[in-house]
Formats: structure tokens, sequence, C-alpha cells
């Protein structure tokens, strides 16, 4: 696989962009990262890099976890998956353009 998260030498037919690192646009990177598309190239667009598992909110809350604990790095996963991390906030969709914009 190369950087953009395709397969070695197949062209880019569709560009998959996830806005916002919430819970389902982490599994979907978890799962293209374990099974790479080719000729997809996955885009994370996010204003934050680090996101809270929810799930283990109130134990950090009430002291039992630690930042880190119960945070996932987007920017991590997001290279470990092969797919390109825009660290920015989402301002908007063109959706004539079929473009994201920030």
């Amino acid at each position: 696989n190369n950087m953009n998260g395709t397969k070695m030498g197949a062209p880019i037919v569709k560009d998959l962009v996830l806005v916002g690192g919430g819970h389902t646009h982490v599994e979907v990177i978890r799962s293209f990262g374990m099974k790479p598309v080719a000729g997809v190239r996955l885009t994370l667009i996010t204003r934050d890099v680090h996101t809270p598992y929810s799930g283990m909110l109130p134990g950090f809350v009430s002291g039992f976890y630690a930042y880190d604990e119960c945070h996932i790095d987007l920017a991590r996963l997001t290279s470990w998956a092969k797919a390109r991390l825009i660290h920015a906030e989402a301002t908007g969709i063109d959706t004539k353009a079929r473009r994201g914009e920030v």
C-alpha cells in the first residue's frame, strides 16, 4: 500500500471523506486499515486529533482513567490505516463540486 491508502499502482477512483472523529468514523478507519479497498482514498477531516471513548468518560471524570487511556489518537489511527488526516474544522460541503470546505 502507498501513503494514500490505495494498493500500489491502483488508481484512485473514489474518495471517501469522513467529517468528524466520532465512534462510527473510528470504526470505519479501523476496518479500512485492516482491509483496504483498492482505488479508494480515505480522508478524515476533524478539528480534534484525540476523540474520547464515551464508555470510559465516567471513569475519566471520577479519576479512574487518565486522559490517554480513554481517548483515541486519530493521527496514529489514520497513519496506521494509511488514510489522510486533515486537522481542521469542516466549514461546509459543496455538493455540486463534491468537495468539503475547511
